[in-house]
């Protein structure tokens, strides 16, 4: 009796981790996460990949690491990628690179800048830096050469938009801005706002494509107020780039945009027939000159 009644019981644990969701993952153990890490360093820890430690704790693309939070850990070889040779060979045909969450953001190497500052502000370690990039102890950096690094997904869930007046009283100063430093279109006029609402007009030709001048996440999309298709984006560093006046836009909520990603295209003024749209900038809930908002 004994022995039929443990066969059973084996049976019905074996049935039970079928069917339970994630199932296809062996945890080999648990990992308390510390200040500073990210999913890459933690796969590398362990030797697993960042989309399979999403997979086995339920993590999103926009989710984030809190200190304290537990993360099972999946045994090596025990992850999807099985499923992945499987599938149907046309089933990469089919995916859209768009619904693939983004694991790397590029880097732009700067005059003066070194590998601890590069990995100090983009919260990676000097050694996962150079691993990830193939980068020898005897490799230097050169100016413009590009790096990638682990993007980082903001959570904006509880971020608060900018408080910009619905009435929308712009007003158009005699001031014109630096037309050759980087803007969401090309070759804009630059012209300066002001009022309660601070940013600049930017000409546009007609549905030019409009681009994020800042990585960051998508925190707000759709029309808002008196401004028309709007797209907020929020960079790691706290600011709020808000590109109004849009025509169509083509990210969502939750995305991750990195430097000339396209947000959406040019919209027409409705008073003027031009188009063009309008680019503010906010650190802390205070507008800052757009011109100076950092880019890249």
């Amino acid at each position: 009796m004994d022995k039929n009644v443990g066969k059973y019981l084996k049976t019905f644990i074996f049935s039970l981790l079928i069917l339970l969701p994630g199932s296809s993952f062996a945890f080999a153990s648990t990992h308390t996460v510390k200040k500073g890490e990210t999913l890459y360093a933690i796969g590398r820890m362990y030797g697993v990949s960042v989309s399979d430690l999403r997979s086995a704790n339920g993590l999103g693309s926009s989710s984030v690491l809190m200190v304290g939070q537990k993360l099972s850990i999946p045994e090596k070889g025990s992850s999807s990628a099985a499923k992945k040779t499987e599938a149907p060979k046309e089933s990469k045909k089919t995916s859209s690179a768009a619904e693939k969450p983004r694991q790397y953001d590029v880097y732009t190497v700067q005059k003066g800048d070194t590998f601890y500052h590069i990995a100090k502000i983009n919260n990676v370690t000097v050694a996962e830096l150079k691993d990830l990039n193939g980068i020898t102890s005897s490799d230097t950096l050169h100016i413009g050469q590009k790096l990638k690094i682990p993007a980082t997904i903001v959570n904006t869930e509880n971020a608060s938009l900018p408080d910009l007046t619905s009435s929308d009283p712009r007003k158009y100063s005699s001031k014109k801005g630096n037309s050759s430093l980087v803007w969401p279109v090309k070759n804009p006029t630059v012209t300066y706002m002001t009022g309660k609402v601070a940013g600049v007009q930017l000409s546009a030709a007609r549905n030019e494509d409009v681009c994020t001048i800042r990585a960051g996440t998508v925190m707000y999309t759709g029309v808002y107020r008196g401004y028309g298709q709007v797209v907020f984006v929020q960079s790691k560093t706290g600011h709020i780039y808000a590109y109004t006046g849009l025509n169509s836009t083509s990210v969502q909520k939750g995305d991750y945009v990195v430097f000339g990603d396209k947000l959406g295209t040019a919209g027409i003024d409705a008073i003027n027939g031009a188009s063009q749209i309008s680019l503010m900038v906010f650190q802390k809930s205070n507008p800052i000159d757009p011109a100076k908002a950092p880019r890249g």
